[in-house]
């Protein structure tokens, strides 16, 4: 039978490994990223997910917004990816804390935030007034941009449009009305879009480009062949790699020079 001390070694080791593994799940692809659960608004219901360089000062500020799954392990995968970058990121949850994997609820689910767009523009204003004051000066107030894919591209959208605090703003495949008024409209815009996409035709993509064209500025928007809706959503099944690299790096490119 082993001795009392070897026993208690055996312990404190197991118990040493079982803290290091957390702390490493807890901080994917860096061990100088920090992560977690924070409840942004208050209400204890929407939680989002907070990443961000352990050694962020004064650093640009991104506000992630999902698509209509939901906030997800791969959203919270982007946002480390991000944070990796030098960025402060944090992902919202539009949906109160639910998310799914089926078609038919991911569509009840962005209809319930459509018919009540004004909570979901709350949740993104205490999105940006949280990141304005996050502790120890970590985000720069005057740096923050916001990135969605579908239908939360759309929400990137309105929080250019409406001016909602962002320097910048990057839209994946986001659903737009090219004859909105943009007089309020401060933030730059970068947007990506599949030649395949068949919710979002090219002919309203070109629109939108001239439009943003006659705006004061620097604005881009990209379209990407062989790309149809959601190419960037490496879990999903119409992922295109190199397009979506290539988008990544754009936006990375377009984010350090505008914030």
């Amino acid at each position: 039978m082993p001795s009392l001390s070897l026993l208690l070694t055996r312990t404190i080791t197991a118990l040493a490994l079982s803290i290091t593994m957390v702390f490493l799940a807890a901080t994917p692809g860096s061990a100088d990223v920090v992560s977690e659960n924070i409840d942004y608004t208050g209400d204890g219901k929407s939680l989002g997910y907070l990443a961000y360089p352990e050694d962020a000062h004064n650093a640009p500020g991104i506000i992630l917004i999902h698509e209509w799954w939901g906030l997800n392990d791969q959203i919270r995968r982007t946002a480390d990816r991000y944070a990796e970058e030098g960025f402060v990121a944090l992902a919202v949850d539009l949906y109160g804390g639910r998310s799914t994997i089926i078609n038919d609820e991911a569509r009840e689910l962005a209809g319930e935030v459509r018919d009540n767009s004004q909570a979901a523009f709350t949740n993104l204003n205490k999105a940006i007034a949280y990141m304005a004051s996050f502790t120890d000066d970590k985000v720069d107030e005057e740096r923050i941009a916001s990135v969605g894919w579908c239908f939360g591209g759309g929400w990137s959208y309105q929080m250019a449009r409406n001016n909602l605090g962002t320097t910048a703003s990057v839209i994946y495949y986001g659903f737009f009305n090219p004859q909105d008024d943009l007089s309020q409209m401060r933030a730059k815009i970068i947007a990506h879009f599949g030649e395949d996409d068949r919710a979002i035709s090219l002919d309203t993509v070109e629109t939108f480009q001239a439009r943003l064209d006659t705006l004061n500025g620097e604005h881009e928007v990209y379209i990407y062949p062989n790309s149809g809706h959601a190419f960037a959503n490496n879990q999903g099944d119409r992922y295109n790699e190199d397009a979506a690299e290539q988008a990544w790096e754009r936006t990375l490119e377009f984010l350090r020079k505008h914030l």
